[in-house]
């Protein structure tokens, strides 16, 4: 992944004030203390993790802060969710744009963690994500790879479309006239939580609608019972343990 740019307090300042912005509306928007925004606007340090949720909230306003110190609106229709509660703003960007326009979303999963691992400021996993949306609106998703499980029953569509695809390019997901590519985080960053870099752009979202349609048919079911979590090392040698508990309780009756 190309160097992420952390902005400055300055910049925050600038960004606030282009955004008619509080203190109190950052912080709230950001999920985080506002004593942390007014220490970060002294130039004081803060942890890499904050700026980047407090950048992330710009990104998602349409606010963009550049490595030559500007500050100015986005005019690319592009939409930047990362930070520790970027997949929390990102789900419920989602929910907004389908208030607006209800196509349904698609997505296709290519990793494990997209859809397992807990992240965001609530602690969910994107497979309970997507169960909440499936409440209110359509959720088809393909699976990228057969080895991907579910960590449950989906109450949304499933199937199964092997592909090879992007290391970067974790995810994508497509709904309204946006598209989403789920990218993991430069790792030299100090979090691992996945960035989603939102496109609106209804032309290119049309365009994976048609792709994600002519897969579908051919895409096979999942079936919740044959797909199973792996059993971990430390599973293996527990039940390892009870099987050899056994045999010798067996031995001394």
């Amino acid at each position: 992944m190309a160097d992420f740019y952390l902005m400055t307090g300055a910049q925050c300042r600038m960004a606030r004030s282009l955004l008619k912005w509080s203190r109190e509306k950052l912080a709230d928007e950001a999920n985080i203390a506002r004593g942390t925004i007014r220490i970060f606007e002294d130039d004081t340090p803060i942890r890499e993790s904050l700026i980047i949720d407090i950048q992330g909230v710009f990104d998602a306003h349409g606010v963009e802060c550049n490595p030559d110190g500007s500050v100015k609106p986005r005019s690319d229709n592009i939409k930047d969710f990362r930070g520790v509660g970027g997949c929390d703003r990102f789900f419920a960007n989602i929910e907004k744009m389908l208030k607006e326009k209800n196509t349904g979303l698609v997505c296709r999963i290519g990793r494990q963690d997209m859809l397992s691992k807990a992240s965001g400021r609530d602690g969910q996993t994107n497979f309970e994500r997507l169960e909440s949306l499936s409440k209110i609106v359509s959720v088809r998703c393909l699976l990228a790879d057969p080895k991907i499980y579910l960590p449950g029953k989906p109450p949304f569509e499933v199937r199964i479309h092997p592909e090879s695809r992007s290391s970067v390019i974790s995810s994508e997901f497509a709904y309204s006239e946006e598209v989403t590519f789920a990218i993991e985080q430069d790792p030299r960053l100090s979090f691992c939580h996945p960035a989603y870099i939102v496109i609106e752009y209804p032309n290119l979202a049309k365009k994976v609608f048609e792709t994600f349609e002519k897969h579908w048919p051919e895409a096979t079911p999942y079936m919740t019972t044959t797909f199973k979590k792996p059993a971990s090392s430390f599973d293996n040698r527990k039940t390892a343990f009870a099987q050899d508990v056994e045999a010798k309780q067996l031995a001394y009756s």
